[in-house]
């Protein structure tokens, strides 16, 4: 599974000088205007609004409030900051479907509930979660209990040989990493505005935007943005999405799922990708016009794993065919570009993905009209995704490589 970033991590680590109480009352006195208004919609006392505002201010580094003789007006990092809170705590406020005591759900939520679900849905097991959020085991196991108290049932369980999440913890694995991620975002736009190079941008690629466009795009913003941190994810697309359902990448470029697409995702078109049968060059069909069918189903083939995009080009180039026998599938180009190098096999390929491989001639592209093989290549974000000021440019970036 695609890992949590550096960032959801660091924000755990950072439990108990940043926690969601202090997040809560810094919106309610948003919200209220007053430190004293606030205290009474929170239900704390007005000391206690007064330390938690200082805790967050010298965490931040930055005051977020300009304190006045008529009340309390947000700073301009008071609103920056405000604005993401109030997306986290709504994303928050999704989990209570699953809980069975929604009143005290609010006030005993922790970033270590939040971050310990995450770590565990990606590592499957407590030892490497623990490592990975600073904590012990013990502590994590403590934490996960309380959580699953708090929600009122098990959201994790123990398969035999790894960690998983039950049904319901899988969807509070989802909120908090989308929740985390606003918080990150949250850094990100406060960094921004002080006019600092820094921020994440992490995004997960199929091999065509690997090998085609991402270098393009990570050179440019290397160039322009030195501070900046890329995460480059590379996977199969139902797990890429899935990362980016739970806020763990931002951007996931792939073939467009069209009507197929989950409801909470939406596809930004790049360009129209061809496909087209690739050999080595000096394979027998090389330089030959007019080939057919007939001619291809004479050489053993590399097919597109199941469930790959190209699978069903695949299939439906070869309808009426036979090329069962002998074939070897995988969608790894190291492994199809050395077994093409060495033998007569053919396979089925973008021309963009193998676009090195020609220029050197490496692989050379069958003269041959294939039907019914264009695909929609596309740029899939959340829905209600609000990216940070690197991301918007890096979506930018992408939708100008066409």
């Amino acid at each position: 599974m695609v890992g949590a970033s550096e960032n959801t991590v660091s924000l755990v680590r950072a439990e108990p000088s940043l926690n969601l109480r202090h997040l809560r009352i810094f919106a309610a006195v948003a919200q209220c205007g007053s430190q004293h208004e606030a205290a009474i919609a929170v239900g704390v006392t007005q000391s206690a609004i007064s330390q938690a505002l200082r805790k967050l201010e010298t965490l931040l580094g930055r005051r977020v409030f300009a304190r006045g003789r008529h009340g309390m007006d947000l700073a301009d990092e008071g609103r920056i900051l405000l604005r993401r809170t109030q997306r986290m705590f709504a994303t928050l406020e999704g989990m209570k479907k699953w809980v069975r005591n929604a009143g005290v759900f609010d006030n005993r939520l922790k970033m270590v509930h939040l971050g310990g679900l995450v770590e565990l849905d990606r590592a499957k097991g407590y030892a490497a979660a623990a490592r990975a959020l600073g904590m012990s085991a013990p502590a994590l196991h403590r934490s996960m209990r309380e959580f699953s108290d708090l929600v009122g049932t098990h959201l994790v369980r123990w398969t035999g040989t790894s960690i998983e999440t039950t049904r319901i913890g899988d969807h509070m694995a989802r909120l908090a990493g989308l929740a985390l991620a606003e918080l990150q975002a949250a850094w990100a736009d406060l960094d921004d505005h002080a006019g600092a190079s820094s921020g994440q941008v992490r995004l997960g690629a199929i091999p065509i935007a690997r090998t085609d466009i991402l270098p393009d795009v990570v050179a440019d913003i290397c160039d322009t943005d030195p501070g900046v941190s890329l995460e480059l994810v590379e996977a199969d697309y139902e797990t890429l999405t899935r990362a980016l359902r739970r806020g763990a990448l931002d951007i996931v470029l792939g073939a467009s799922r069209g009507a197929d697409l989950s409801g909470d995702l939406e596809e930004h078109v790049l360009f129209s990708d061809e496909l087209s049968v690739f050999a080595r060059k000096d394979h027998p069909l090389a330089g030959r016009r007019d080939l057919t069918l007939d001619d291809l189903v004479r050489y053993p083939w590399i097919a597109p794993r199941s469930g790959a995009p190209t699978r069903s080009d695949f299939e439906k180039l070869f309808e009426g065919h036979s090329v069962e026998s002998g074939l070897i599938t995988t969608s790894s180009l190291v492994i199809v570009r050395a077994v093409l190098a060495r033998t007569d096999r053919l396979t089925l390929l973008s021309r963009r993905r193998v676009l090195y491989e020609e220029q050197q001639g490496l692989l050379t592209a069958l003269d041959l009209a294939l039907p019914l093989t264009r695909r929609i290549i596309c740029v899939t974000t959340r829905r209600d995704w609000h990216p940070t000021r690197l991301q918007s440019d890096v979506m930018e970036r992408l939708l100008r490589c066409t």
